[in-house]
């Protein structure tokens, strides 16, 4: 269990635009074991979707991956072709993608999809390939899924869309589980259903899982390690359950204020003022720093590294001594 299965060492990714090449991950480091969950938090452009595309190289033109290694089961991604790359992705790295209706062929049964990704990757012939689908749809709690495999998507809800996306991507048994927002645009009970399933699949599989969100509930709930990400940098690492007893980054801290409780049902909740920069318009020191309440003029000169505090990872300078000495 203590074996990383990925691991990610300062990756930088960005953009070829006519200005020049625009940066959107910045040095990125994170880590997942062997049977762990790791959840990637952050707002929408803070780069969590596209750490997961840098991994299955599937990052849009005009972008690529300049510097850094990804490395999966001690092998380097980024140094391998694009062939290579393909006998991974769907196979040993599966992806679920944000929204099931677009992810899935609207004129294939969801059991043809499923049936192809095993013929592909397994070399299954199509009657053992189907049998195998029908287990799989079985397994994620599809009812009636010797019925249900000849459906087509717009004939299911968004749950069992949801459910034949993580039945597609564990069907070939991955080591590792991208999530990209698996519970988006589903009712509560069903976001709850989703994340129980995930979470009890793990278990029986023992599949690395990379849990992108937006939402501190589905972390809560699903991960064992977090990385808060924040206009393409990691600003904060640590176990889910330090985490959420004393975040220590303002980023992080903002974003535990502004979830609300029943002590709060009265009270307006508490916002983080500003927007998340651009690419072209990144602060020179911390990036965080134009909408912290507690910058200090070493703040926005100079931009503060990932460092340990108290058992977590922070990219903070008022962790450091030099933090202390600025306001002197």
């Amino acid at each position: 269990m203590s074996e990383n299965l990925l691991e990610i060492k300062q990756l930088c990714t960005g953009f070829y635009t006519e200005e020049g090449f625009l940066p959107a991950l910045d040095k990125v480091s994170l880590t997942l074991k062997k049977g762990e969950t790791l959840g990637v938090v952050g707002e929408s452009g803070s780069g969590k979707s596209l750490t997961s595309l840098a991994i299955i190289n599937l990052i849009p033109s005009p972008g690529k991956s300049v510097s850094g290694e990804i490395l999966f089961k001690g092998k380097n991604l980024l140094e391998l072709s694009e062939e290579e790359v393909r006998t991974i992705r769907g196979n040993e790295i599966s992806m679920i993608f944000q929204e099931p209706m677009t992810s899935l062929n609207p004129v294939y049964s969801v059991g043809d999809q499923i049936i192809e990704v095993l013929r592909l990757h397994q070399q299954l012939d199509k009657k053992a390939a189907r049998t195998k689908t029908i287990d799989m749809l079985r397994l994620v709690g599809i009812p009636s899924p010797e019925k249900r495999v000849d459906d087509y998507p717009h004939q299911l809800s968004g749950g069992m869309r949801q459910r034949v996306m993580i039945a597609m991507a564990l069907a070939c048994q991955p080591d590792l589980l991208i999530a990209d927002e698996p519970t988006t645009a589903l009712d509560v009970t069903t976001q709850a259903q989703i994340l129980d399933l995930m979470v009890d699949l793990k278990k029986r599989l023992q599949t690395s899982i990379l849990l992108i969100t937006h939402d501190l509930g589905v972390i809560a709930e699903a991960a064992d390690h977090v990385a808060v990400m924040y206009a393409g940098k990691v600003v904060e690492y640590a176990e889910v359950s330090r985490f959420f007893r004393q975040p220590l980054h303002p980023y992080s801290q903002g974003l535990m204020n502004s979830i609300p409780t029943l002590e709060q049902s009265r009270e307006r909740l508490q916002a983080i003022k500003g927007v998340v920069p651009t690419l072209r318009d990144m602060p020179k020191g911390c990036r965080f720093c134009t909408r912290c309440d507690e910058k200090q003029p070493l703040c926005e000169a100079e931009e503060p590294p990932l460092l340990e505090h108290e058992g977590i990872q922070v990219s903070c300078w008022k962790y450091t001594k030099r933090w202390e000495s600025s306001q002197t």
